[in-house]
């Protein structure tokens, strides 16, 4: 992304979250002018763009509209690992299958069973329905694990780091993670509040822990050269991007 660094504010565009655009946009990184610009949807299927396009989503709704663009269609086949969002077509899935929970899926009937292969579950995602492999009863590839993510749900990696939620976090505490395509890292860190300042301890900041969740994230200064440590990475961890915190790298 093409962003400039002011006051200690990282700045990449028009928006920083989808609260500074209009009702029905989104702040979405524009990957033609490397800047977040809101925009809306310009499609609903994949029927609705040019040939050789596909209509995947380009925002989680986490915090506003799913946003949904016609991006080229992508390279990976089914139960290939790959991105969430569209980044490139090398991480996408080919026309047909959508990215569930990082791997790449067949569509399905939410009440038809039949309409996933064995040992599959059919979920709700962002690009509709999807099939998704239970991998407590069907197992994993070899050389993958099968990880649990939080109470109910459960994904094949290929490499894990940390221990939680299988060892529970102390108390006030959740598991956090970071996935990627076939990656995880999880770690334990304590709950907090984002509208109250002394939330967190001295030295850190409350950042986004999941969808609806805050925790508390080691603050660092992006100027500095390895301000983390190996292993960890300095980044935003607030929808506004004003706030910097350690966060655990993946390759």
């Amino acid at each position: 992304m093409l962003c400039s660094f002011d006051g200690g504010v990282l700045h990449c565009g028009a928006c920083r979250s989808d609260s500074d655009c209009p009702a029905g946009n989104g702040c979405v990184a524009n990957r033609e002018t490397r800047r977040f610009e809101c925009l809306a949807s310009e499609c609903e299927e994949d029927a609705h763009c040019f040939a050789d396009l596909v209509c995947r989503p380009v925002t989680t709704g986490a915090t506003g509209p799913v946003i949904r663009r016609c991006v080229p269609a992508g390279m990976r086949h089914e139960g290939e690992p790959c991105d969430g969002l569209f980044i490139s077509q090398e991480g996408a899935c080919l026309e047909g299958l959508s990215c569930h929970r990082g791997t790449c899926s067949r569509p399905c009937q939410l009440q038809d069973a039949a309409s996933c292969p064995e040992g599959h579950v059919c979920e709700e995602g962002l690009n509709g329905p999807a099939c998704f492999l239970d991998c407590r009863s069907r197992g994993c590839a070899k050389g993958q694990q099968c990880k649990q993510l939080n109470d109910a749900e459960y994904q094949c990696l290929s490499n894990v780091e940390g221990d939680c939620p299988e060892t529970p976090c102390g108390d006030g505490e959740r598991c956090n993670l970071r996935l990627s395509q076939d990656s995880g890292v999880f770690w334990c860190a304590p709950l907090c509040n984002p509208l109250h300042e002394d939330s967190c301890p001295a030295g850190q900041v409350c950042g986004i822990g999941g969808p609806t969740i805050s925790t508390c994230y080691r603050r660092c200064d992006p100027m500095a050269l390895d301000a983390c440590g190996e292993g960890w990475e300095c980044t935003t961890v607030t929808e506004d991007l004003t706030q910097w915190g350690c966060r655990p790298f993946i390759p």
